[in-house]
């Protein structure tokens, strides 16, 4: 039987947390809802564990490099750890739309999914709803990079977010997020923490190639009815990645993929659901 942990991963912001957890908090016990807390900033160690006690929501600290991978391997060691079966990583500073939870377990056990990808999700910026794609066109988030990215390291970033893009793109989207993951998936999973951003696509490069070769059952689905990025403020790609140096970037990323794995993952998509 299916017993799914809400794990809620936060380095900063705490009103976005106390949102973030509002938005779980009516679609799992509490007992299946766990704060991780991953930031280097002692002060909101202290806070986000104030919260979370203050919604009886369990709260566990863990050590932070600064860096996103670092965050989600923690929360997948976290889960590993316990006795559920799934589960489902949301940002604390995003949050799970109404009834995300009932359709995510829905779709995994009619499909049997070990894994189950986002794409086409839907973003918040100030009180504007929009699909990712349509962020990742809007004006606000050009100006993010060329405010964020060394003039003179435009055309590597450029060159090394198309590859991503080539190699990545799944029914004209780019992945998105796990929005579920099984067992069996997450002992599958160790992203890179020494990457500065696109951690997420490159493990999710990963465990297609494991799909490819019959390991896992790894599902995307199309749908802006389960998670909502909040893109108000400066994230992760912006602050980290595009500040970072792009030819480490570029090799970190690439390092493990051989061509023939590439030319492997251009040449198929995974199944995908549509709600």
């Amino acid at each position: 039987m299916m017993n799914t942990l809400i794990a809620i991963l936060t380095s900063e912001k705490i009103d976005k947390l106390e949102r973030c957890i509002q938005s779980v908090l009516s679609q799992a016990p509490i007992s299946n809802i766990v704060v991780i807390i991953n930031t280097l900033d002692e002060r909101y160690k202290n806070l986000a564990v104030v919260l979370s006690n203050m919604y009886g929501v369990k709260a566990v600290i863990t050590e932070s490099n600064g860096k996103p991978g670092r965050g989600k391997n923690e929360l997948i060691k976290y889960f590993l750890s316990t006795e559920f079966t799934h589960v489902i990583p949301v940002d604390g500073d995003d949050m799970l739309l109404p009834n995300a939870v009932d359709k995510l377990t829905t779709i995994t056990k009619d499909k049997n999914a070990d894994l189950i990808g986002l794409i086409n999700g839907l973003t918040l910026l100030h009180a504007e709803k929009m699909s990712v794609e349509d962020w990742q066109k809007h004006e606000i988030y050009f100006n993010r990079g060329f405010e964020n990215i060394d003039p003179k390291n435009y055309k590597k970033f450029n060159l090394h977010i198309a590859k991503i893009r080539r190699t990545s793109v799944e029914y004209d989207n780019l992945f998105n997020r796990f929005v579920i993951i099984s067992k069996k998936a997450a002992s599958s999973i160790n992203y890179d923490e020494d990457l500065a951003g696109a951690e997420d696509i490159k493990q999710g490069l990963l465990l297609k190639l494991m799909q490819h070769q019959g390991k896992l059952n790894y599902l995307l689905l199309s749908s802006q009815d389960v998670y909502l990025y909040d893109v108000t403020d400066e994230g992760v790609f912006f602050k980290t990645l595009c500040k970072s140096d792009p030819d480490k970037e570029l090799k970190r990323f690439w390092h493990d993929l051989t061509n023939d794995q590439i030319n492997i993952l251009r040449s198929f998509q995974l199944e995908c659901i549509h709600d």
